[in-house]
């Protein structure tokens, strides 16, 4: 709570932080020790001064917020929202969760189907809605305390705790129904008068900063239902969203065997997902990248002659300046946005698929990290925006990553996808450690003007020999050329014999 804010709340009963004494208490105490002190400020301004030490209740004595305490469900900063329409981006477009949505008019038609929900969740777990409700009830304080307090002001205890409810459970149940493989999903789906396009609305509104339901209370929920798939369908039903299924099937065992359940919401969950290392399924470098990378680091040596040396900073460079360059482009082996290496003159990224939920998705994660009690000051995901907003600056640079499978899409034209990066990770901010090397790295490459020339010759030959009809054409070739030089051969030598012979 600002100062300013609270200013002009303070009651004349209001208590310090030292332990309960009032306004006109303290007034005294100021008095005993300064006798001009009550003349020089009136009740108004004396409730200044303990609005603030109220405002510092919150920081520990170290003059910090309490790192230990969860950040609040809460609305997106301003300085986010504000920008360049992005609010179109924060609010629901077809069912509410929480209380920050939950009377808006234009939802209300998602009421049945939350219903429809969380009533076949209540039967096929064997779950009492009485003694759900019960438990909800007693938990309310902790409940309400996961939010902004302008988020709940307007909600009595027992509105609240039915909301928790019926949107807990029906939003388990819709990530169980989700995760099944697809014609029993649609099926179930359809019996609760969900269609295929208003579920997929539905899955991205589960992800908006505004719309979210503390974690603990889907946890308490999932106890009453005593499943563990449950736990399990929501870890595949985030994953899935955001990743590939193949990533998946093959860390299934580790994500579990890592997993803390301490999460805030359904966002946080999605974006540790999001940057999230896996288990790397290594590729096999080819002989030519190999041979690149020992050279690269042969010419550094050289070049600094094994001492430390510094490299003043420099702007990123783009996908143009990088291929002009003759660096070249692949696919990371995880989707992970911390999985990007720059090795031997190869810049590895990793694989993403847009869609038209992508700029809702991003822009609230971002809005997560932009909020002023986010306690996790390494900024992943910002800083992966801003490195893709920096290689990305025109069509032609998202052409390239498409036709190298770092990037795919489905809204229609490399156009709007360059567009979406350089409109969001304008927005963003980096932090200069996650990226370090790499940046180091390249600024290095560059600053190698032998190994850059070195590198783009053998690039272009490399090119040049990956079609097979040119490796065919090259046998050939060399094949024709042996042939005529031993038919030479053979021809003088001939004719060195005859001259002997006397013919």
């Amino acid at each position: 709570m600002s100062v300013e804010a609270s200013g002009g709340g303070a009651s004349v009963g209001s208590s310090d932080r030292s332990g309960g004494n009032s306004v006109s208490e303290w007034s005294i105490e100021m008095d005993r020790n300064e006798e001009s002190s009550y003349q020089r400020f009136s009740v108004e301004e004396m409730e200044l001064f303990v609005s603030f030490d109220k405002a510092l209740d919150g920081v520990n004595k170290t003059g910090r917020p309490d790192d230990h305490a969860k950040p609040k469900i809460q609305k997106v900063p301003s300085m986010l929202r504000d920008k360049n329409n992005f609010s179109r981006y924060f609010g629901p477009k077809v069912v509410s969760v929480g209380p920050y949505y939950h009377r808006d008019c234009t939802l209300m038609k998602a009421k049945q189907i939350k219903v429809n929900l969380a009533g076949e969740f209540l039967e096929r777990n064997s779950v009492k809605k009485e003694d759900l409700y019960d438990d909800i009830r007693k938990q309310i304080k902790p409940l309400k305390d996961c939010y902004d307090d302008e988020l709940t002001k307007n909600y009595k205890d027992h509105e609240l705790a039915w909301m928790f409810l019926v949107d807990g459970c029906a939003i388990l149940q819709f990530m169980y129904i989700s995760v099944k493989r697809r014609q029993r999903r649609e099926s179930r789906l359809r019996n609760l008068g969900i269609k295929f396009d208003y579920a997929v609305f539905l899955r991205v509104d589960l992800f908006l900063l505004e719309n979210q339901l503390p974690y603990q209370l889907l946890q308490l929920i999932i106890r009453h239902a005593s499943k563990q798939v449950l736990l399990e369908s929501i870890y595949k039903f985030v994953f899935y969203y955001i990743r590939s299924p193949e990533e998946w099937w093959e860390n299934e065992e580790k994500i579990f065997r890592d997993r803390q359940d301490e999460h805030v919401h359904l966002l946080d969950l999605l974006r540790k997902m999001l940057i999230q290392p896996l288990d790397q399924i290594h590729k096999k470098h080819d002989f030519i990248e190999n041979i690149m990378g020992w050279t690269a680091d042969l010419f550094d040596k050289l070049r600094c002659n094994g001492n430390e040396y510094w490299v003043p900073v420099r702007p990123f460079h783009n996908i143009r300046k990088l291929r002009e360059a003759g660096i070249n482009l692949k696919p990371s082996e995880t989707s992970c946005v911390t999985d990007i290496t720059f090795i031997g003159g190869t810049l590895k990224l990793p694989p993403i698929l847009l869609d038209e939920s992508t700029a809702s998705t991003f822009l609230n994660i971002l809005g997560y990290e932009r909020c002023p009690d986010f306690h996790n000051h390494n900024f992943e995901f910002s800083s992966y925006m801003y490195f893709m907003d920096k290689l990305i600056d025109r069509t032609q640079d998202v052409e390239e990553l498409r036709e190298k499978n770092i990037l795919q899409h489905e809204l229609g034209r490399d156009e709007d996808v360059a567009e979406l990066f350089n409109e969001i990770g304008s927005h963003s901010f980096l932090n200069d450690e996650i990226y370090y090397d790499v940046k180091l790295h390249i600024d290095n490459y560059f600053d190698n003007k032998g190994f850059m020339w070195l590198r783009k010759v053998t690039h272009d030959i490399h090119q040049y020999f990956k079609n097979r009809w040119s490796v065919l054409a090259l046998i050939a070739a060399v094949i024709a050329l042996t042939s005529g030089i031993i038919q030479s051969v053979y021809t003088v030598s001939a004719y060195h014999a005859d001259s002997k012979n006397g013919n």
